[in-house]
């Protein structure tokens, strides 16, 4: 007997977004080790049509993990434009970067975890990505007010590192906080260093 659809799981033409969006909310309740079959089942459809949009699991990882770059780059821009100047543009793009992954943290394990496109299966991943790490370097441009492609690699590599070191021990409740927006406050204190020394120069 077929398996019946779920009412208003998906439309014709976008059964690969609502896998997806499926496929999120089973990482969030069990992790990456869910099936393709599983999604197939929460969306309502067979196993075999699920198969026709991803290959297997890993490429529908790989869609749920670009779809997290591309909703972070979208939050990372939504906080430079909120700001007046490239310190507080950086301020900014940290605290959106702890929210969000304080909102999705399956999703933020799945995109900054275990390399998913190490065997180059998934070159969207890393252009999604590069979008994300283009938003610190453009502020960080801005910031240290040189073209120095080295010293903006170099900046932008050490304010990542502390931020999502930081969030990282926050998700895993390393670092406890009492709130997001006190995770927010206390990380834009950490990175505090890294964005006095580039308003006074290199």
């Amino acid at each position: 007997m077929p398996q019946r659809k779920r009412p208003g799981a998906y439309h014709h033409g976008d059964l690969g977004r609502a896998l997806t969006d499926a496929a999120i909310e089973l990482l969030a309740e069990v992790g990456p080790s869910f099936t393709l079959r599983q999604a197939a089942k929460r969306v309502g459809v067979t196993h075999g049509a699920a198969y026709r949009h991803f290959e297997d699991r890993d490429a529908l990882l790989a869609e749920v993990a670009r779809r997290g770059y591309l909703a972070l780059h979208a939050a990372l821009e939504r906080a430079v434009r909120q700001a007046d100047t490239p310190r507080q543009q950086i301020e900014g793009i940290l605290r959106a970067y702890v929210r969000f992954a304080r909102r999705h943290p399956a999703q933020f394990d799945l995109m900054f975890g275990q390399r998913l496109n190490e065997s180059g299966r998934f070159p969207a991943l890393e252009a999604a990505l590069e979008k994300v790490v283009m938003v610190l370097a453009g502020a960080v441009g801005a910031q240290l007010g040189t073209p120095d492609r080295t010293a903006i690699r170099d900046r932008s590599l050490a304010i990542w590192s502390l931020a999502h070191g930081y969030t990282t021990s926050v998700l895993h409740r390393r670092i406890k906080v009492k709130s997001t927006p006190a995770a927010e406050r206390f990380l834009c204190e950490l990175a505090a260093p890294f964005l006095e020394a580039g308003a006074a120069g290199r």
